[in-house]
């Protein structure tokens, strides 16, 4: 079963899968610098790649999921009395004025300045190809399919070379 089909069998839960491939998903930088103008920083101890829970403006972090309470690191995330205006502060600057609440926002909103693209060169491509191809065969359904920037990297590189880059005659 997909993963997000899952995660929606929880009543409370809406997932949602950003495909990281396709063309109109873009990645946001300057989350830091935003959010540290409104959450307090985490007191010692805490790691980000502890879970963990905000209720009322305190996070409750913990090693593992079954942490016992009394082990569970919990700092105050900012001002109880700022909670309500700090919301609408971060919702407004981060979507902008027009959006009151979390639930009608969208990540086609966000205002964050997108992460530039960066091209790889040819070098890079032949050394993914090179990877890829390696992969075994019953393997290859585990992964997404290949570019054809990737495959012709590894095209390019036998012609160049004489030598055979990959198993794998064909591509999925």
């Amino acid at each position: 079963m997909d993963l997000v089909e899952k995660v929606n069998e929880v009543k409370s839960v809406k997932g949602v899968f950003i495909d990281h491939n396709a063309a109109d998903c873009t990645y946001f930088v300057g989350w830091g610098e935003l959010l540290a103008k409104y959450f307090s920083p985490p007191s010692a101890g805490y790691t980000a790649n502890y879970p963990f829970e905000i209720d009322n403006g305190v996070c409750t972090a913990r090693k593992t999921v079954d942490t016992p309470n009394d082990e569970a690191i919990v700092f105050p995330t900012m001002d109880p009395s700022n909670i309500p205006s700090g919301r609408k502060a971060l919702i407004s600057e981060l979507f902008g004025s027009n959006i009151p609440t979390f639930w009608e926002a969208s990540l086609s909103g966000v205002q964050l300045p997108k992460h530039p693209t960066k091209e790889r060169s040819a070098k890079k491509m032949k050394s993914l190809a090179a990877k890829y191809f390696s992969i075994p065969k019953q393997y290859l359904k585990y992964y997404p399919n290949v570019p054809e920037v990737i495959a012709s990297a590894s095209t390019a590189e036998s012609k160049e070379t004489g030598a055979v880059t990959g198993s794998h005659s064909t591509l999925r």
